[in-house]
């Protein structure tokens, strides 16, 4: 789930990278308590919404059919 496929990832890693700015700069977090607020931005959020909304992973891309290049449906287009 928390891989390339997954179309979340990259929003919530940039969400927890600013968090933990946040938290550094602004509060007297201590760093246990930062690192957590990362790990579950980055770690945990993706995960959840992938499978609650339904995203994508790179193991159903292969499930679907490619269509060759040698296809005949495709050639009839061209045969004018």
């Amino acid at each position: 789930m928390l891989s390339a496929g997954n179309p979340y990832v990259l929003p919530s890693v940039l969400a927890a990278a600013g968090a933990y700015l946040a938290a550094t700069l602004l509060t007297d977090a201590s760093l246990l308590v930062r690192i957590g607020v990362l790990v579950f931005l980055a770690g945990v959020v993706p995960i959840v919404l992938n499978r609650l909304l339904g995203g994508g992973s790179v193991d159903d891309w292969g499930d679907e059919p490619i269509e060759e290049a040698g296809d005949s449906d495709a050639d009839d287009s061209r045969e004018a």
